[in-house]
């Protein structure tokens, strides 16, 4: 809705700047100003200026500026409308109202209702934690997971007994059993038409919105039972696809680290609060969506992303990947070792571990490349072209377009392909209703080193020079790791059977198009003897250099990672390598 100008002067005159701006940043008096660090940009040294006359800021750091009215759009990310609105209802004014918002005073009042009902309900879980039957063990239970009366108290957890109407009756006296339904805290049986309790033995987690408004409940069971988890159905109040947990404790620490920590469930996140980790949200029970990215975007563009290592966990990753690079965000992925979830690695090995891990979170296209890696045998064509794939629907993703140039670059030189094959394969995307992006093997025009192919040469030349040949690669098998290694593997086994290589049999037994047109190529080629005990020093200098280039790739890994022992001993193991080249 579009306010008038009267209305939006109206409110910049009610709305107190400094007092506005100090519900984000502590600011302290300086003179006429007051003075802050500034939350556009990270600094240690205060340069953010706030005034009440005129009602303005200004960073001498980073140059931002504006009224009250730029400020909450720049840190809530939100609309000049819905900025308007938002300080409307801070300065306590009344807005004008179009019809279509008339229309929805019904809507406005039932959900006022609800929010009551579940502020209700969470009481009475909140009371039975502490004083039913069943209470001394649970609270047993809640403190063998690690969690302090505190922590108890702060995210208001609850307790529902195994009674089935316990809630309904007692919500009964402020509200209709209608409503109730509405809510989804309680449920109709079938047989009977009775109302009995959705959430019955269960340990409850309220969720509340940003506003810190509880709004559902999420229920574990307690003891034998499934599901292990049940949600609140989808509501007027209640979506679950748009809601972070614990976004409304986070939100301030996300904004003031610029960065959010996604874990997967309430205790995860739960327990990384209680160890110290303030900026930590969960997506609990549902794949993360684009309304909930969109959410954490007011916030920050940069996110680590901490699931279960599970495989759910890690299809989970996958998914959430995609979502947040197309809404621009800085991405890392952390993966806890031996298995563990954040619940379980923070109770185990404490925060100090677990911060060291954290500070070791791999970037995004590193945790991809790492995942592909470990899924395909990259010495193999069919290896490094499957981990490329794998890879290439995510570089579509990346919204910054100089981002994305720099990560074609890395990708290609990561593989050792041409640019040209990943760029010709992304576009084949572009206005397409492909969603299936490939690198086809006939488009890799890979050639044999000139070593490698004279080595061949003299195998099918000379039974001696063959014989020679292999006893020197039994000393030191050069071969291995080339793209001619399963050629010399069939050839020496060859030569072991028959005492030489007859052309036709190697031929024979590579299944390959390509290994066998580099046979036919090499037999066409000339060398003397000489020349072919040289190119055993080739293939062995061949062999030093990819692996000097896959060191390489490892230690970006290890820099990026921040795992410094290792960098140290790839560094070294790099060093020998050079040396040895020279030697």
């Amino acid at each position: 809705m579009k306010y008038s100008s009267s209305h939006v002067e109206q409110i910049k005159s009610a709305a107190d700047i400094v007092h506005i701006i100090q519900g984000y940043v502590k600011l302290k008096k300086a003179g006429s100003n007051f003075l802050g660090l500034c939350p556009f940009h990270s600094e240690k040294t205060p340069s953010f200026h706030v005034r009440h006359s005129p009602p303005y800021y200004y960073c001498f750091g980073c140059s931002a500026k504006g009224d009250v009215f730029s400020f909450i759009q720049a840190m809530e990310r939100i609309s000049f409308p819905e900025t308007v609105k938002f300080l409307a209802d801070k300065v306590g004014i009344v807005l004008p109202r179009n019809e279509a918002e008339a229309e929805h005073d019904q809507t406005t009042t039932e959900r006022l209702a609800l929010i009551e009902l579940h502020r209700l309900a969470g009481k009475i879980f909140k009371t039975q934690l502490y004083s039913g039957s069943d209470s001394k063990q649970v609270l047993a239970y809640l403190e063998t997971r690690g969690l302090s009366r505190a922590t108890l108290e702060k995210f208001e957890i609850g307790y529902a007994p195994a009674f089935s109407d316990n809630l309904v009756r007692k919500l009964s006296d402020n509200s209709s059993k209608e409503m109730i339904l509405k809510s989804g805290l309680a449920q109709v049986s079938d047989v009977d038409g009775r109302y009995f309790d959705r959430f019955r033995k269960r340990v409850i987690f309220p969720i509340r919105n940003e506003s810190g408004k509880t709004i559902a409940f999420g229920g574990r069971i307690f003891g034998e039972g499934q599901p292990k988890y049940l949600n609140s159905p989808e509501s007027l109040i209640y979506s679950k696809g748009k809601v972070l947990y614990a976004l409304d404790f986070a939100k301030d620490a996300i904004r003031r680290k610029n960065l959010a920590l996604l874990v997967e469930g309430y205790m995860d996140c739960i327990a990384l609060h209680q160890s110290g980790f303030e900026n930590v949200v969960a997506s609990c029970g549902t794949a993360l969506t684009e309304q909930q990215v969109r959410l954490l975007n007011r916030f920050t563009n940069r996110v680590v992303v901490n699931f279960d290592p599970d495989a759910a966990g890690a299809s989970a990753t996958l998914r959430s990947l995609g979502l947040f690079l197309e809404n621009g965000f800085n991405v890392k992925v952390l993966v806890l070792p031996e298995g563990n979830d954040p619940d379980a690695f923070v109770r185990q090995s404490g925060s100090v571990a677990y911060q060291k891990v954290l500070e070791k979170a791999l970037p995004c296209l590193e945790y991809l490349i790492s995942r592909a890696r470990s899924e395909n045998d990259i010495k193999t064509i069919d290896g490094k072209i499957g981990a490329v794939n794998q890879i290439l629907p995510y570089l579509t993703m990346i919204s910054d377009r100089i981002e994305r140039e720099e990560q074609i670059k890395y990708v290609a030189e990561y593989f050792s392909l041409e640019e040209t094959l990943i760029r010709e394969a992304l576009k084949k995307i572009s206005g397409s209703k492909q969603t299936v992006l490939e690198i086809k093997r006939d488009r890799l025009h890979l050639k044999l080193s000139p070593s490698e192919a004279y080595l061949l040469k003299a195998i099918l030349d000379s039974e001696l020079t063959a014989q020679e040949i292999f006893q020197r690669l039994s000393l030191s098998p050069d071969y291995v790791g080339l793209q001619s290694e399963n050629i010399f593997r069939e050839a020496i086994s060859i030569f072991n059977e028959e005492g030489r290589v007859d052309p036709e049999h190697l031929l024979g037994r590579l299944k390959e198009d390509r290994e066998r047109d580099w046979v036919t190529q090499a037999l066409f080629s000339e060398l003397n003897v000489d020349e072919a005990f040289r190119c055993l020093e080739g293939i062995k200098r061949q062999k030093t250099k990819l692996e000097i280039d896959q060191l390489q790739k490892e230690i970006r890994q290890a820099e990026l990672s921040k795992d410094f022992d290792l960098l140290s001993s790839l560094h070294s193991r790099k060093t020998a390598l050079k040396r040895s080249m020279v030697s």
